[in-house]
């Protein structure tokens, strides 16, 4: 190939960059030092990771909760609680896999969610 013809595929080459795909990991250290085991080679530490709220201790959400509720030996009663706060109590433990988005040049992950398989 001339060097013309090299160039011009250089060039249809970066047309096509390599899809970004999501992966999983394992935590081997949890919060607030987290790494997390990639594959066999690479472990992602803190300054790698980008994680998402609710995976974390303490992550509080606002609710509005409306219903029926029933209380020992009585009729059901409607009831409203508006500006409701919960805080979750969970955290990413040792051992749990979590899903794993990468940027383009996979030099950061953001951290999704805490996996569950069925198998």
């Amino acid at each position: 190939m001339d060097a013309l013809t090299v160039l011009a595929k250089m060039f249809d080459d970066n047309k096509n960059p390599k899809p970004i795909s999501m992966s999983t990991g394992t935590i081997i250290s949890p919060p607030p030092n987290v790494q997390i085991q990639l594959n066999d080679v690479v472990i992602l530490r803190n300054h790698q990771l980008v994680f998402a709220a609710n995976v974390l201790e303490d992550y509080e959400r606002e609710a509005e909760l409306e219903g029926d509720i029933r209380f020992t030996d009585s009729t059901f009663q409607t009831f409203e609680a508006k500006d409701v706060k919960a805080r979750t109590k969970d955290t990413l433990k040792e051992g749990d896999e979590v899903i794993l988005m990468p940027t383009a040049d996979e030099n950061l992950y953001y951290v999704l969610a805490k996996a569950v398989r069925f198998e």
